[in-house]
């Protein structure tokens, strides 16, 4: 398995959360001689949290009456501290984390109202959208590496169940030209037939839904941790949301989206092939 150091500092503060109970947070703030911001981010997972340095972790242990675990917390210390296989692509902090959590999630669920989600984009469709939205000084090839290489968690030895739903307007948008759209929209096609593919179109007759407000959203589990978060993405910020209450908000969500949409397998299928075909006329 690729070392993760974001799983490991993911579970590390999550430790620590636990770990501190009911205890006053002003309280351990001063037992253990460091700031409230500090604190906070030593128990907050993902992109916005932080790693505390082995002594901040052994004074937390101690005021906490682990010491026991010294040994453990510190081995998952020192993993959130490595680098990992997306270091040599200098990915934006956030999208690193991003990857990481979906190389090792167990299901994801994914709703796209405007784009292909990366994770199923062909070479051409990926290269057209990066063109689109990327910075001028941005490295479109490095761009487009890094997510053929997020793609082969699909195919890996144990893939993730991956949930698709995504809209008909997205799926009629114009990326890269008819050719571009008909390949991409029948590798759509070959994807839904994979056994931990399952993928929905939602039509334009769906009209106003739930999600009509939201742009696109991803749900990432990682089963064997008790990991779950929602994954947000915006113009200049993203977001990891971890609390429960926006956890049950987006799986209410994603499964009314459900509801509103064709039914995985021929509907959906007959959908993609009827689209593929339009693109395929315009380019006649």
């Amino acid at each position: 398995m690729d070392r993760n150091p974001t799983l490991a500092q993911w579970q590390l503060a999550q430790e620590l959360r636990r770990l501190r109970g009911d205890r006053k947070f002003s309280e351990v703030v001063k037992a253990a001689r460091t700031t409230g911001g500090s604190l906070a981010r030593w128990e907050t997972p993902g992109d916005r949290g932080s790693v505390p340095g082995p002594a901040a972790v052994e004074r937390l242990l101690q005021i906490y009456g682990a010491e026991d675990q010294l040994e453990r917390i510190l081995a998952l210390r020192k993993e959130a501290r490595q680098p990992d296989r997306w270091q040599p692509y200098d990915l934006e902090r956030s999208y690193r984390t991003y990857a990481n959590i979906e190389s090792q999630a167990t299901s994801i669920e994914s709703y796209q109202s405007q784009l292909i989600p990366g994770i199923t984009q062909t070479e051409a469709y990926a290269r057209a959208a990066i063109e689109a939205t990327l910075h001028p000084t941005s490295d479109v090839n490095r761009e487009i590496e890094v997510r053929l290489e997020r793609q082969r968690v699909l195919s890996s030895k144990s893939p993730p169940e991956f949930w698709l739903i995504v809209t008909e307007g997205a799926l009629s948008q114009q990326v890269g030209g008819a050719e571009v759209m008909a390949e991409q929209v029948e590798h759509l096609i070959d994807l839904s037939q994979e056994p931990n593919v399952t993928l929905q179109v939602l039509p334009f007759t769906a009209g106003a839904h739930v999600a009509i407000r939201i742009p696109a959203f991803v749900i990432m589990r990682i089963a064997q941790h008790g990991i779950t978060t929602v994954y947000t993405e915006g113009q200049t910020a993203s977001m990891f949301l971890t609390d429960q209450e926006d956890l049950d908000e987006y799986g209410t969500i994603f499964n009314r989206l459900r509801a509103a949409s064709l039914d995985e397998g021929n509907p959906s299928r007959e959908a993609l092939k009827r689209i593929a075909r339009y693109h395929r006329q315009r380019k006649d």
